[in-house]
């Protein structure tokens, strides 16, 4: 089944288009009545005139805050900013909504957006990553409010993806000291990879330094212990190739 805003989408093409001298005649936008306010903000999404799109739906939930389709008007407000990327808005407007409605059509709809808001957000690994939590959260959020959503699977590869870099973060900050040959700080990022992020694919490249920085280090037991993880965990690994090749007795 395609998702609620994906239909609508579908459904909307069939607004009739006869033309905004129809919808308006030349009217100013504060004497539309309800129905040619919705199709004028209709036609705008449609077109990508969010500015027009966000002008129109405001009037409507406004002016209409009880009229059928307010929570359709301002899923497409919302969304309208979401277009002109003004994310920290459309996630603004989306969490009102789903706040507002949260049994509503549009709700996980709504949640969805916020997630997917938080995930265009999310900068270069080098940055603060606030807003990649922000987006790890949200979709957390969809998944536990609305389990039988179909933006779940979505959702669920956005949270890889995002943890993903998470990590990534961390395994850059452990490799700024261990390119310092300042093992032990490296090897806390590291094992805070292995511990924080087990499911990321970085995981086996922060074992193998582990067992790299404990045996330049001269701590047999404790890379011998990174290197067996590392082997049995992921056997197929580039990773586990190279580890096999380390000679515990002395620096790779």
């Amino acid at each position: 089944m395609l998702p609620r805003f994906v239909r609508f989408w579908i459904a909307g093409l069939a607004v009739p288009l006869y033309g905004a001298a129809c919808a308006s005649g030349g009217q100013r936008i504060e004497q539309l009545g309800a129905d040619e306010l919705f199709e004028r903000g209709m036609r705008a999404y449609q077109e990508k005139n969010w500015s027009e799109a966000i002008r129109s739906f405001e009037r409507f939930t406004l002016e209409f805050p009880t009229h059928p389709r307010i929570q359709e008007a301002r899923f497409l407000h919302a969304d309208s900013y979401f277009g002109k990327k003004e994310y920290i808005t459309a996630a603004s407007e989306f969490s009102r909504l789903a706040n507002d409605y949260p049994q509503g059509p549009w709700a996980d709809d709504a949640r969805f957006k916020i997630c997917e808001s938080y995930y265009r957000l999310s900068p270069p690994v080098q940055l603060d990553q606030q807003y990649t939590q922000g987006a790890i959260d949200h979709c957390e959020s969809l998944i536990a409010y609305y389990p039988t959503s179909p933006f779940v699977p979505r959702a669920k590869e956005m949270i890889r993806e995002l943890r993903d870099k998470l990590a990534e973060k961390v395994f850059i900050a452990g490799e700024f000291y261990y390119r310092r040959n300042a093992y032990h700080p490296a090897i806390l990022y590291y094992e805070q990879v292995v511990k924080s992020h087990p499911t990321s694919g970085v995981v086996p490249k922060a074992l193998l330094r582990i067992v790299q920085a404990y045996t330049r280090l001269g701590y047999k037991e404790e890379a011998e212990a990174a290197k067996q993880q590392l082997l049995r965990d992921y056997p197929d690994s580039e990773e586990a190739a190279q580890v096999r090749a380390i000679s515990l007795a002395g620096s790779s």
